[in-house]
């Protein structure tokens, strides 16, 4: 089924939002707001529906061709190609404002425009899948077929060398029917390279310089501290977004800028610490650090990136640990947030600085309204654009004990 549509906004998500003739909220794939578009019905439910452009017919002015020209050939990598580059942290800002009104029941929340990284060429992790013909590529949107790749816009060149000579063997995924997976690293400070296929797929064409398995490690700088990461651990996307990102947390953390973290109220909880980003770069050398992570080759990264400091590294879920109390939390947690017992953690540290780490714009809202409602009063927010030409959006939120 097809329906004229007129676009409102984008939404949480990286969609766009209308409603059809009856008033139900339909999401619609690739569309901005102020379109009219014909949109073909993939989903339908009595309260929403969701649908896919299959027309323009009255375009936004922000609408530009996408720059990536696998785009048209399917791949799913980059989601809002199609909204002009100077126009995406906006949206998102925009997108956050409104995640904290509704979701948040925070109207008046000070949130604001920060940061971002520049659009092409940055990105130094990456996850691939493995096409049928033994070559690298992305995955369609909302799908398991993988399209095959020559080039990638957001990709760092260092890792974009390796996507046209490296090619794959037994390129099965590990449940059979799905396909293959292989994590690319650099650092872009170091150049150093290493890829690690997840369901042990021969790798052929590699370069000598490129240390290849789940153990492998590559150095990245960031704020001037060098830093181990392992292939099995999560690290930013690129040096760049680390480096901005923790500009905003050291920050937040401060509060001022002649405020200093010296741990007089109790040590800093850095929760969901993974490689140590947060307690190697902004608590000051000398202040205790607790590092909560639940990734045993974070940790193990960690603790050598945390040698020499005053720092102990704890391997547990931030939910499961027992809380101790503290002078500032500073929180990064996955995609879905805190949740009501990473949130009841963060409580119980009784710090009288929260600092948050958001991925995603609505999980970032309901941790908000968590913390508010346990008599934290929210200071501000800082919308970062980390993830250029995607939906993606990362939150640093201050909180301050009430």
């Amino acid at each position: 089924m097809t329906s004229r549509l007129r676009i409102e906004r984008l939404v949480a998500g990286g969609d766009a939002m209308a409603r059809d003739d009856d008033g139900r909220v339909v999401f619609v794939e690739g569309a901005l707001p102020d379109e009219t578009v014909d949109a073909e019905f993939v989903e339908e439910k009595r309260d929403f529906a969701r649908a896919r452009v299959a027309r323009v017919v009255q375009a936004s002015a922000l609408r530009v061709a996408p720059p990536c020209r696998h785009v048209a050939d399917g791949c799913g990598g980059c989601d809002w190609q199609h909204l002009a580059a100077d126009a995406q942290h906006d949206a998102k800002v925009a997108v956050v404002r409104e995640a904290f009104a509704r979701t948040g029941k925070l109207p008046d929340a000070p949130i604001a425009r920060g940061a971002a990284v520049g659009h092409d060429a940055l990105r130094t992790t990456v996850r691939m899948a493995v096409t049928p013909d033994s070559r690298l590529g992305f995955r369609r949107g909302a799908s398991h077929d993988v399209v095959g790749i020559e080039s990638c816009l957001v990709m760092h060149p260092r890792l974009a060398e390796l996507v046209s000579t490296v090619g794959v063997r037994g390129a099965r995924g590990s449940r059979g029917d799905d396909p293959a997976e292989v994590t690319l690293r650099c650092g872009d400070a170091t150049g150093e390279r290493a890829v690690w296929s997840h369901d042990r797929a021969r790798l052929l064409g590699l370069p000598d310089d490129v240390a290849t398995g789940a153990g492998a490690i590559v150095h990245e700088e960031v704020a001037g501290v060098r830093l181990r990461v392992s292939m099995q651990s999560f690290f930013q996307a690129s040096r760049q977004a680390a480096e901005l990102l923790v500009d905003a947390v050291a920050r937040a953390s401060r509060g001022a800028p002649d405020r200093a973290i010296d741990g007089a109220d109790g040590p800093v909880i850095d929760a969901y610490g993974g490689v140590g980003l947060f307690a190697a770069t902004v608590v000051p050398v000398g202040v205790h650090t607790v590092v909560v992570e639940s990734s045993e080759s974070a940790c193990d990264d960690a603790r050598a990136n945390l040698r020499g400091r005053t720092a102990r590294v704890v391997r547990a879920r931030f939910e499961q640990w027992r809380p101790e109390r503290a002078g500032l939390v500073i929180a990064d947690p996955a995609r879905n947030g805190l949740g009501k017992e990473g949130a009841a953690a963060v409580v119980a540290t009784q710090a009288p600085r929260v600092v948050l780490v958001s991925c995603d714009a609505v999980a970032a809202a309901r941790d908000a309204r968590l913390l508010v409602d346990a008599d934290y009063s929210l200071v501000g927010a800082e919308v970062l654009d980390l993830f250029p030409h995607t939906h993606h959006v990362e939150v640093v939120s201050t909180f301050e004990r009430a």
